[in-house]
């Protein structure tokens, strides 16, 4: 019997590769009795074909390793590092063609977070009718058309409606991936709380591969050639989204119930609070921080480097903070991310040569996807299983709501005064999440996995 209280084998959910497995004979009503003192040799296949009740619970076996957390981490890759943080890549050589001011540059990340709450929202309540799996797939492939459209036409309102539909999907992805990987694996798994980490360290990749592809391609054709970095970017995204939809297919196969009944935010309230101001202050970096390195002339290839050092960070951090995803309080970890984000943030306005600025990028880096970590993580210790989805899809609308505000005030700032005043604005936001937590951290959950 696994960890997880199930008579099923993995053999049903790893590809299905043929595995013995040694247990207690089941009998015809799915119960474990013991075969004249000695164990029976039962494969998958003979456990699919009785289809005894146990081999259809809520939770899945444990998973082998940490692989069907990276392959959903993917849509991640594709829903943030691609759909949403490329346009940092991209806004200078849009702004330039298109002749915006930075307001009208920061819209496009506001409208993108103004889809994302609009995909919080109809998730909370397509969760009702909906499995988490379902939502998650609907979300990727909303997200995969949306991406080519943007680079379809230069227009503020159709680049605004292609936008928000990334942000709409990518919000249905970000959300309801955390219940896959809760159904993957159980409570019983210790890796459960890294396992979060790195699905949102999918983001990483991501953002590695966008700066890849984009800074190259605009060097060679100038300002005019950002469309085609969205249709390469298109191209890329439907590449990584075949095995996140794979395993999203292997949980729907599984009784993954709507989720019902209403949330109580006890013990929540404050790190709902610190969540938003993390929102809003981080996205100021991640829309402006090369926008800024560009009015301070620095090269293609730096801003490339700064890139792929933030994406390392990124890929890097649910191992360099394991010990605090599984032992640390939820709220506390919260903190901690954020202080490091703010570090990241400052950094640079201290130090403005090429080393500060790949300091900047790995340090944040390193903290910004621990934040919604810690929350999953906080969700999963203070809801029922049913409701995970659900929660999440609730820290996602306030998250959203931060997003969407944190850009356009950026922006607006950067008119008036210079970008290191909006830099400077973000990492007081960012100040903010990291204390913000500590008022509302609960002194009864000792680790990740306590319970109150």
């Amino acid at each position: 019997m696994t960890k997880s209280g199930m008579v099923c084998p993995k053999w049903i959910f790893h590809c299905h590769f043929r595995q013995l497995d040694i247990r207690s004979k089941p009998s015809r009503l799915g119960s474990a009795t013991p075969a004249a003192g000695r164990p029976s040799i039962t494969t998958g296949r003979e456990c699919d074909m009785r289809h005894s009740p146990k081999c259809t619970t809520t939770a899945m076996p444990n998973a082998a390793s940490l692989w069907p957390a990276f392959g959903l981490g993917l849509a991640i890759a594709v829903g943030n590092g691609l759909a949403r943080f490329s346009y940092a890549l991209l806004l200078p050589a849009m702004r330039e063609d298109l002749a915006w001011t930075y307001a009208q540059a920061g819209w496009l990340n506001t409208a993108n977070a103004l889809g994302y709450i609009l995909g919080a929202a109809s998730g909370y309540f397509l969760l009702r009718h909906a499995s988490p799996a379902r939502l998650f797939s609907w979300g990727l492939w909303l997200t995969l058309a949306a991406l080519p459209l943007t680079g379809l036409h230069g227009s503020l309102a159709s680049l605004t409606a292609a936008r928000a539909a990334a942000g709409i999907g990518a919000a249905w992805v970000f959300s309801c991936g955390t219940a896959l990987i809760a159904a993957r694996y159980p409570e019983t798994d210790g890796r459960r709380g890294t396992a979060m980490g790195v699905f949102f360290a999918g983001a990483g990749l991501g953002i590695g591969l966008s700066g890849l592809v984009v800074n190259p391609l605009l060097a060679w054709s100038g300002s005019q050639g950002w469309p085609a970095a969205w249709l390469w970017l298109g191209a890329l995204a439907l590449l990584l989204s075949v095995w996140p939809l794979k395993e999203a297919l292997k949980v729907q196969r599984v009784s993954n119930a709507p989720a019902r009944g209403a949330l109580s935010l006890r013990g929540m309230r404050m790190a709902l609070l610190g969540y938003f101001a993390f929102a809003a202050g981080y996205i100021v970096y991640m829309t402006f921080i090369l926008a800024w390195l560009h009015t301070q002339h620095g090269s293609w290839q730096l801003s490339t480097l700064v890139w792929l050092v933030l994406g390392i960070g990124v890929s890097l951090s649910p191992f360099a903070w394991r010990r605090a995803l599984e032992h640390w309080p939820p709220a506390l970890t919260l903190s901690a991310s954020c202080t490091a984000t703010w570090a990241g943030t400052v950094i640079p306005l201290l130090n403005a040569h090429a080393a500060g600025l790949l300091a900047s990028a790995l340090v944040f880096g390193l903290g910004m996807f621990i934040a919604p970590s810690a929350i999953a993580v906080l969700v999963r210790q203070k809801l029922p299983a049913p409701q995970l989805a659900k929660g999440m899809t609730l820290f996602t609308v306030v998250f959203s709501v931060g997003q969407a505000i944190g850009p356009v005030a950026a922006g607006w700032i950067a008119d008036e005064q210079t970008l290191r005043q909006s830099l400077l604005f973000g990492s007081g936001l960012l100040l903010a999440g990291t204390l913000l937590p500590l008022l509302g951290l609960d002194r009864k959950f000792d680790s990740p996995g306590g319970q109150g």
